[in-house]
């Protein structure tokens, strides 16, 4: 499946990731928060794991096209691109110019569910750090 592009943010409350994210596999469910400018804050509900700042894929890179395996999208109950929001993690440096997107490692939410997935996109050919800035400014 290919993951379509969503260019404005979504109505989330919670998400669930049965796996946690990579690193963090305690927490299972997080709030979502915000979405203004394609941004939100995840914020942990369970576990002790940190929050985390995210972008929406197609708000800001949106040429990024991720394939999701079948057995991906199975498991996460998706049969239709447009239910699929793909949300990148951002890691912040000292100012917003120094803010990259993991386009490798997205997190892809069915937005009918909220079950989601931190999905390791191997064999394609993403970059863990994708400037932010740069690539909302070309949009």
């Amino acid at each position: 499946m290919t993951t379509a592009p969503r260019p404005q943010a979504t109505e989330l409350a919670t998400i669930r990731l049965d796996e946690g994210l990579v690193g963090f596999p305690g927490t299972e469910h997080y709030s979502v928060i915000g979405g203004d400018g394609g941004v939100f804050e995840l914020a942990p509900l369970d576990g002790d794991g940190p929050t985390f700042v995210t972008a929406v894929a197609g708000f800001f890179f949106p040429d990024y096209h991720p394939v999701l395996d079948d057995v991906t999208a199975q498991r996460l109950d998706l049969s239709d691109p447009d239910d699929a929001l793909v949300l990148v993690i951002v890691t912040v440096g000292a100012d917003i110019s120094a803010a990259y997107g993991n386009l490798f490692a997205p997190v892809v939410v069915n937005t009918r569910t909220g079950a989601a997935e931190q999905v390791v996109l191997s064999g394609q050919d993403f970059p863990l750090r994708a400037p932010l800035v740069a690539a909302a400014a070309g949009r």
